[in-house]
């Protein structure tokens, strides 16, 4: 295996998300991509007046996200890169996961039940539907 996609959100379902993929990145010697997938609001425009601080605020907490999460890889001894693109999270993380050195995408679950899924949709389900690779979903 040689590189391993990781979505994360910060929630604890997420952090076990990212346990895994540690455990397996160091029993397989892969290498990490943590990703922090920024949604765009739907209520600002780009030329919106508080888009620039709005922007600035997302991204900065995504990717002190992002780094804590690679801190902890690379403690566990394994290489990490992280990433913090804007877009559809779902989307985006099957868009990455077709990259041809990424092996799997791992992601958490939140445990929604059927209804909330299909009003509020869920990450991990449509990466499942649409990623070119596996995809583990951790619980």
């Amino acid at each position: 295996m040689k590189k391993i996609l990781v979505g994360v959100d910060g929630s604890p379902e997420s952090r076990r998300a990212v346990e895994q993929a540690i455990d397996l990145a160091a029993a397989t010697g892969a290498r990490m991509t943590i990703a922090h997938v920024v949604s765009p609001p739907a209520a600002l425009a780009p030329d919106a007046p508080y888009f620039e601080r709005w922007d600035f605020a997302v991204r900065e907490q995504a990717g002190k996200l992002v780094e804590d999460v690679a801190a902890l890889c690379r403690k566990g001894g394994i290489a990490v890169e992280t990433a913090t693109p804007v877009g559809n999270p779902g989307e985006t993380l099957a868009s990455m996961a077709s990259q041809p050195d990424i092996d799997l995408v791992v992601v958490g679950h939140r445990g929604r039940g059927a209804i909330s899924r299909v009003l509020l949709g869920s990450v991990a389900d449509r990466v499942v539907q649409i990623s070119p690779k596996s995809v583990l979903v951790a619980r």
